[in-house]
């Protein structure tokens, strides 16, 4: 358990600007508002607004939050724990300098954006148009691999007259993600990670989860260089692999492997910061 410091809520900042914190907390309620109670959107409105000193933590007191939002200490701490669930936010337990427990930092947690969620939405998770004809329903299933009917005017007759159908699409112009091995992949991709990944992923899935890689690794702006903490990275991804194997994600496989390669390396921006600031000291 930290002892709590400016210094130590400094190395818990989950973003690097306020804008990044704001499409963080607009993506989770994208997701999760419908279930949301008033009382745990008031709790997280008052955290959110809270979080700018150092962004993306709030240090306040439960007390502090039920007075500022008029609600019961009780509904504050059950509201916390049900965004702490959600992957929200996270709660870091702290210890004052004479070593009884001190205030909890609630730490806003990185999400995808609105504009990934809507993108990464599966099609088995769009209720089907209700169309008054169960006849064209069943046709347009059986004939979802062809192309509209195309229609020319005769100017004889002026009727419409339908064309031939198309029942095959031209194969060459498709390219498809399971024909790519890995020996497609950039050769910025580090090996380590493609060896990783490649029994569980495709070439472009692959490709697609290392530029969030990139992205959590220039954020973070640690000095190590990213094939030093390699092994971090393949940690996450190893997580996150038996955690989908267990049922237990319930976003996408990338948000998930985001977050918890977030966790990863924002511990080795804490221990960088605090070997500077030992540094500094002996000095």
């Amino acid at each position: 358990m930290d002892k709590l410091n400016f210094d130590i809520i400094q190395s818990y900042q989950s973003f690097s600007t306020i804008a990044e914190m704001d499409q963080a907390v607009r993506g989770f309620l994208y997701k999760h508002k419908s279930s949301l109670s008033e009382g745990t959107m008031k709790v997280l409105k008052f955290i959110w607004s809270h979080s700018v000193k150092v962004i993306g933590v709030s240090f306040a007191k439960y007390d502090t939050i039920a007075d500022g939002v008029q609600i019961s200490r009780r509904t504050v701490i059950r509201a916390t724990k049900q965004l702490e669930s959600l992957g929200v936010i996270k709660k870091i337990p702290t210890a004052r300098m004479n070593g009884k427990q001190g205030v909890n930092l609630l730490v806003i947690q990185p999400f995808q954006s609105i504009d990934d969620m809507k993108n990464n939405v599966s099609p088995l998770d769009v209720t089907a148009p209700v169309t008054p004809n169960k006849t064209e329903n069943k046709q347009s299933s059986l004939c979802e691999n062809k192309t509209k009917p195309t229609y020319v005017r005769n100017s004889k007759n002026s009727h419409y007259l339908k064309l031939e159908e198309s029942t095959q699409k031209e194969k060459s112009d498709l390219i498809h993600d399971h024909q790519l091995d890995t020996s497609f992949l950039p050769e910025s991709v580090h090996k380590e990670f493609v060896q990783a990944a490649k029994p569980f992923l495709n070439a472009v899935e692959i490709y697609k989860l290392w530029k969030r890689v990139l992205i959590v690794y220039n954020k973070m702006k640690l000095e190590r260089c990213l094939a030093d903490v390699m092994d971090k990275v393949i940690d996450a991804f190893k997580q996150t692999v038996f955690m989908k194997k267990m049922g237990r994600i319930h976003s996408t496989f990338e948000g998930y492997f985001y977050r918890v390669m977030y966790e990863f390396l924002i511990v080795e921006k804490r221990n960088e910061l605090r070997h500077r600031l030992f540094d500094f000291i002996g000095d």
